[in-house]
């Protein structure tokens, strides 16, 4: 099975009510119409069984996803160590990360579904505790 590999794009936060931000990063999804699809299928049939894990290795983090129910997906994001880490820390601590897979200039006003899922914040805070050679 081949896993699509994403490479994080933009990092920031998404507003989700008045007062709580959640951690997003960016992905290119137009070559993978099947993860683009993944937050409509969650918006109409529910979030289902989603599991994350993360690896280290130099200075790449991969965060993978993998999804068994309502459809059956797996795909990874690479992030930077160097320029992500307390990006990395914030997603630890909120236990939930935003995939955002559609332009997030026009994203207040078009109110895009976005694919949120959540982080195993304390096996990823491990990872990136690790140390790498």
């Amino acid at each position: 099975m081949s896993v699509p590999l994403f490479v994080a794009q933009e990092i920031g936060h998404t507003l989700l009510n008045e007062d709580t931000w959640m951690p997003t990063v960016t992905i290119d999804v137009s070559q993978s119409p099947e993860v683009a699809d993944l937050a409509r299928v969650h918006a109409v049939e529910g979030i289902g069984d989603v599991s994350t894990h993360a690896i280290r290795q130099d200075d790449t983090v991969l965060v993978g996803v993998q999804l068994t129910s309502p459809v059956q997906a797996m795909f990874a994001v690479a992030f930077s160590y160097e320029l992500n880490r307390e990006f990395l820390n914030e997603v630890a601590d909120a236990g939930s990360l935003v995939f955002a897979t559609t332009a997030t200039e026009s994203a207040h006003e078009d109110r895009p579904l976005w694919l949120s899922v959540d982080i195993d914040g304390t096996a990823l805070r491990q990872t990136l505790q690790m140390d790498v050679n």
